[in-house]
């Protein structure tokens, strides 16, 4: 699984000024990556794609929407799920112990993944599941 954050950027956001937390890091950029591309369901929805001349999505023999490729040769992270990684980071580690705005609420049931920030970052690219 793809990490969609570094933990260079992930200090950045959180404000953390020391190494104490890699440990933390180490853990939660794959686990919180690996939410992200779940909710999303598509692969290919976690990256920027490739249009043609007229802005029409390029799509691969078999239908599927062809990633935007970068200098690396890796396809380039949409800057919506690099923010909601963010975010979401940034909520877990405030709220460690699953409170605050990581509450799922109590008319609401189960299912919620991702904070109430990170799930509006990604709503634009994430495929419906309502008929």
């Amino acid at each position: 699984m793809r990490e969609f954050v570094t933990q260079a950027d992930a200090r950045e956001q959180m404000r953390i000024d020391s190494d104490a937390d890699d440990r933390w890091l180490a853990i939660w950029i794959p686990a919180v990556s690996a939410s992200i591309a779940a909710w999303l369901k598509q692969d290919w929805r976690l990256y920027l794609l490739q249009r043609d001349a007229v802005g029409e999505v390029v799509v691969d023999a078999s239908g599927t929407p062809v990633p935007v490729e970068g200098d690396d040769g890796e396809p380039v992270v949409h800057p919506a799920v690099v923010a909601a990684t963010l975010l979401e980071l940034a909520s877990q580690y405030r709220y460690r112990e699953g409170e605050g705005d990581n509450v799922v609420p109590a008319d609401a049931g189960h299912g919620y993944v991702l904070s109430k920030a990170a799930t509006a970052q990604l709503v634009p690219l994430r495929r419906s599941t309502v008929a």
